[in-house]
Order: C-alpha cells, then sequence, then structure tokens
C-alpha cells in the first residue's frame, strides 16, 4: 500500500479547516515539487508549535548542535573537502570493492 493510501485511509475523517485529511492530502500532492518543499520547509520551522512536542527527544542535545555548527563552518571554510552527493552510494561500493581487493591480495 502506497504511504499517500495509508495515510488518506488512516485519517480519512479527521478534519482540519473544514477539510479532510484526505482532501488536504490531495491538495498538498497537487503542490509543485517547489511548493511541496517550501512547505516541508514552513512545516519543520513551525513543527514544535503545530504538534506542540516542545522538548520531545527529538531535539539535538547541545553538544549535537555544536558539531553540527562545527561541520558547518568548516564546510564554509574549505569547500574543497566537500563531495556532492550525486554518487555517493558508487563512490562508496567503489571504496568498499578496493579494500576488499586490498584484503584479498594481503592474504
Amino acid at each position: 500500500m502506497r504511504c499517500e493510501d495509508w495515510f488518506a485511509k488512516r485519517f480519512r475523517t479527521v478534519y482540519i479547516f473544514g477539510m479532510s485529511l484526505e482532501q488536504l492530502e490531495s491538495a498538498i500532492l497537487a503542490l509543485s515539487p517547489e511548493q511541496r518543499h517550501q512547505l516541508v520547509v514552513w512545516f519543520e520551522e513551525h513543527r514544535d508549535h503545530i504538534i506542540g512536542e516542545k522538548g520531545s527527544e527529538d531535539e539535538l542535545t547541545d553538544d549535537q548542535k555544536a558539531e553540527i555548527l562545527r561541520r558547518r563552518d568548516l564546510a564554509l571554510a574549505h569547500p574543497d573537502l566537500l563531495e556532492p552527493w550525486d554518487g555517493t552510494m558508487e563512490r562508496a561500493r567503489q571504496r568498499l570493492n578496493e579494500f576488499r581487493r586490498q584484503k584479498a591480495a594481503g592474504r
């Protein structure tokens, strides 16, 4: 069952602003990819207010936040260290295969 079908079936009778969740889902799926992206960004920015879960276990610790900021600063200072996401899985497979070849040659 597709995620969209499960969502609509499970929450069909719930209404938000006079719309059923099924209607809301249909409206969201009718948005352009850019509009969906904007909706996701907006939702994430307002998640605590919408869901009311301030202090949930999904929040980052201060150490985690500091590490993210450290990595961001490093990336901004040294963009040459960054690798593009496209092809990441293939590069990982190549590195793994290289490691396996070296390990097998050492036997």
